[in-house]
């Protein structure tokens, strides 16, 4: 399994890329927790309101999990793999979407999230 993540910027262009139907056979919202809002884009651009008035410049943790061809992760390995990735970063219990993307019979999941709410920056 590759692991890739960052902190970010920029809520509106990550949800474009997320949601980008056009270079992935299927995408689909997995998860929304911890916003108001039930929707991609709304709720990245919640988590990331939470930093103004901060000098932080990047609030979201965004990262990728690509499980290696075949293989393709089951409701709970996913769940398991961005709750233990989530805990290792110390965003535990922080909102986050997760989005699958599906194309030629590979699967990858991407999930972001707010930062640290102490320094409302993503680490």
């Amino acid at each position: 399994m590759i692991i890739k993540g960052k902190s970010r910027a920029g809520p509106q262009q990550l949800a474009t890329h997320l949601g980008n139907a056009e270079k992935n056979e299927r995408v689909s919202l997995v998860e929304t927790r911890g916003t108001i809002a039930q929707d991609l884009r709304g709720a990245l651009v919640e988590m990331d309101a939470y930093a103004v008035g901060t000098k932080c410049e990047r609030s979201l943790y965004h990262a990728a999990i690509s499980p290696e061809p075949p293989h393709l992760l089951t409701p709970e390995q996913r769940a398991e793999a961005i709750d233990a990735l989530e805990k290792r970063l110390g965003l535990d219990g922080h909102a986050r979407i997760v989005v699958m993307h599906e194309k030629l019979g590979r699967q990858h999941i991407h999930s972001s999230g707010r930062g640290s709410t102490s320094r409302r920056c993503a680490q």
